[in-house]
């Protein structure tokens, strides 16, 4: 044996002593695994830092940072992509999750005297816990219950007071509005448009809007908007003498923000869901001051068809209530695009628009709870009214 073979023996025992080495002075968790500690091993006999052995390309991934492969993900990122798997695979999600009581416990160890004075007073001091936290932070935000649609991520959130710490929606740098068909129209959403087929007597199809560009953090794609008026001819109506059909596909968990004591929840299932919800008025702003919600007016139905959302409004003043708004509701049916529908005689076109129009919702409050609870809920104001810079977020 030559004395260069000798060496690079030696070189090579000398070798397969430093990976243990190596991963003893780089102190590894203490959840390793054999297997993990062989792998460890393994990637230091391969490539050693020490020596500057690296892995390919390895300087060149570290100095690459303008690449947008290692840009940082959006804020929820993965809430949303867990969002879009389930709504993908059709998958129900839970938008609240119970947990057991801790009065459940106490049936464990019944026989056992002192463990269930111990649960008791345990109980006790939680829930004083809990009366003097909403003491003392009642003030700072508005509690609320949720009303539920069934199959959609929506529904209504019914509060007491108008609240602080919301959200405002960005201006739109450049907003332009153009005509484009109904079929360019369903391209831009993420599922079938909708055709109110009902219409309430005297009432007819004035205007489509499509609302594109706006940064929502509630709607996913597109939103649709069908306009319906009184003609001009008719005797004048007390109200606004408008219908309006709003559709889109909720992203996240998505609820309007509704006074307490305003909304009727419309066949109720046993689980505490609704198939639609009637709303009695609106917010209404009062200058600098916070809105208050005024009865009477404004009618709403929150409905659902197929995960789609729907937001119809009508006028009280007009005679549009809960049964007339259900009418047209139960009257949504897909659009056949060979079925040639036409206003007046004429093609059906659609006014796309890039900026946040005055209209029916201007003085909604949306409610949004993201998936899996992650940094949430919170509201978002699509109002003109500019709330207390020292607001916060619900938690």
């Amino acid at each position: 044996m030559s004395m260069s073979e000798f060496e690079r023996q030696q070189n090579n025992g000398k070798r397969e002593e430093n990976p243990s080495l190596s991963i003893q002075r780089c102190n590894p968790p203490a959840d390793f695994t054999d297997e993990e500690l062989d792998f460890a091993a393994e990637l230091n006999a391969l490539f050693s830092p020490e020596e500057e052995n690296l892995p390919p390309y390895y300087v060149q991934t570290l100095l690459d940072v303008d690449e947008q492969r290692f840009e940082p993900v959006e804020r929820g990122f993965e809430h949303k992509t867990s969002a879009r798997v389930f709504r993908r695979l059709k998958l129900r999600r839970r938008l609240f999750y119970s947990h057991n009581s801790p009065l459940s416990a106490i049936s464990i160890g019944a026989g056992d005297g002192s463990m269930r004075r111990s649960l008791l007073a345990l109980v006790a001091t939680y829930a004083l816990i809990m009366v003097l936290t909403v003491a003392f932070t009642g003030a700072s935000f508005a509690s609320g219950v949720a009303v539920l649609l069934r199959g959609a991520n929506s529904g209504a959130y019914l509060v007491n007071k108008y609240p602080v710490g919301m959200v405002q929606l960005p201006d739109v740098a450049d907003p332009t509005t153009k005509q484009i068909s109904l079929r360019n129209a369903q391209l831009q959403m993420h599922f079938p448009i909708y055709w109110p087929q009902y219409t309430l007597p005297g009432y007819s199809l004035s205007q489509i809007n499509l609302h594109v560009g706006l940064s929502q953090q509630w709607a996913e794609g597109a939103m649709l908007e069908f306009g319906f008026r009184l003609p001009p001819s008719s005797i004048a109506p007390k109200g606004t003498g408008e219908i309006w059909v709003r559709e889109f596909e909720p992203k996240d968990n998505v609820l309007q923000l509704v006074k307490d004591g305003a909304s009727v929840p419309i066949e109720m299932d046993s689980s505490g869901k609704a198939l639609a919800i009637y709303v009695d008025g609106q917010w209404s702003p009062r200058g600098k001051n916070a809105p208050e919600w005024v009865y009477g007016g404004r009618s709403e139905l929150i409905y659902q068809v197929n995960g789609a959302v729907f937001w119809i409004v009508g006028d009280q003043r007009d005679g549009v209530g809960e049964e007339e708004l259900m009418k047209v509701a139960q009257g949504l049916a897909p659009y056949h695009f060979d079925q040639h529908y036409r206003i007046a005689g004429e093609a059906i076109s659609v006014n796309q628009v890039s900026e946040n129009i005055q209209g029916p919702f201007s003085n909604d409050v949306i409610v949004i709870f993201p998936d899996e609870g992650g940094g949430g809920p919170y509201y978002v104001s699509v109002s003109s009214y500019q709330p207390p810079k020292n607001g916060m977020h619900i938690r």
